[in-house]
């Protein structure tokens, strides 16, 4: 991997983590609904100058603008939605770490909606993740109650990026357009769902101190900044090797969790996360073997095209094809 790629992937793997801190920070004055509001309208708003400049051409039809506003929710919206809810009880530690378990919560998934089993190393890596979150969450301890609720929407956020990557993969790649026009396309969607649905919450006043206001743009462009650095990533050097910034992401959630708003993991909560990690070092370990069983003799790797289907988001990206993640 030669530099650039090296640094591109670093800036994304700190661009997904540092998320969590934002929105930590951005929910002192704004409520779930607002902060979401603003990275899907300012991020929507990037990208589709992006469009322009590029000259890609956004969707048309209504069943391809329907099939984007599904998207939309499933793997930004409601995640972004659930994980800025669950922050209210949760740490940044411990959003960053359920947002791991989204590779993890892929295998069961495809299964339910696609009837596609996995390898038995995939199965392993999974029932170990989620014999992980069970320690982590910990709920016959006094402790963890107080929190369970905040866990569970971390959880659930993840499994919905889980269902979008599954509905990317299969349905929406086979649209035909540049993956930049549809993750704008979705972006904006989602954001006029989100004038309707969450309207009360979005009229509600805020505190817009310096740091929220900052929080709320930074999330804005980073989630337009990192769905681009992921797309450059997996043309550059493929989806495999794209794929480890979001390996990397929960380790710059706990580190600025830990350095910059103190966070403190308990012993369970250390157990926990190691099993997790340990399960994503697992899933990477499978899917790397594979790839590399898939490309017989080691040969000089020939050119990716741009317009591919991405690795897991994020972050954050939500996005077509990831997202995404936080």
């Amino acid at each position: 991997m030669l530099a650039a790629s090296r640094l591109a992937l670093i800036a994304l793997a700190a661009i997904w983590g540092s998320n969590f801190l934002l929105v930590d920070v951005a929910l002192e004055g704004a409520d779930p609904a607002q902060i979401v509001a603003a990275r899907l309208w300012l991020g929507g708003a990037i990208l589709l100058a992006c469009c322009l400049v590029m000259r890609r051409q956004l969707p048309r039809g209504w069943g391809i603008w329907a099939r984007l506003l599904l998207m939309g929710v499933l793997g930004q919206a409601l995640p972004w939605l659930l994980f800025a809810w669950g922050q209210q009880q949760v740490s940044v530690s411990m959003a960053g770490i359920y947002n791991s378990v989204t590779p993890l919560a892929s295998l069961p998934v495809v299964w339910l909606l696609l009837r596609h089993k996995g390898s038995r190393g995939e199965v392993v890596a999974s029932v170990l993740g989620f014999g992980g979150i069970i320690v982590l969450m910990a709920p016959w301890g006094e402790t963890s109650r107080s929190s369970l609720a905040g866990q569970l929407a971390c959880l659930a956020g993840a499994v919905c990026y889980a269902v979008a990557y599954a509905y990317a993969k299969h349905l929406i790649s086979t649209l035909g357009y540049s993956k930049v026009a549809l993750a704008a396309s979705q972006a904006i969607v989602a954001g006029l769902l989100m004038l309707v649905v969450t309207a009360p919450q979005l009229a509600r006043p805020m505190d817009p101190t310096a740091a929220v206001v900052g929080s709320l743009v930074a999330m804005g462009v980073g989630t337009a900044v990192a769905f681009l650095l992921n797309y450059w990533l997996i043309g550059t050097v493929g989806p495999l090797q794209a794929g480890l910034a979001f390996y990397l992401m929960p380790l710059v959630a706990v580190g600025l969790g830990i350095g910059v708003r103190g966070d403190v993991l308990h012993v369970h909560q250390i157990v926990g996360a190691a099993v997790v990690f340990a399960a994503l070092a697992l899933q990477y370990a499978i899917d790397r073997h594979e790839t590399l069983e898939g490309q017989g003799p080691q040969r000089e790797p020939e050119p990716v095209r741009v317009d591919v289907e991405p690795a897991y988001r994020s972050g954050d990206a939500g996005s077509v094809g990831r997202s995404g993640t936080e």
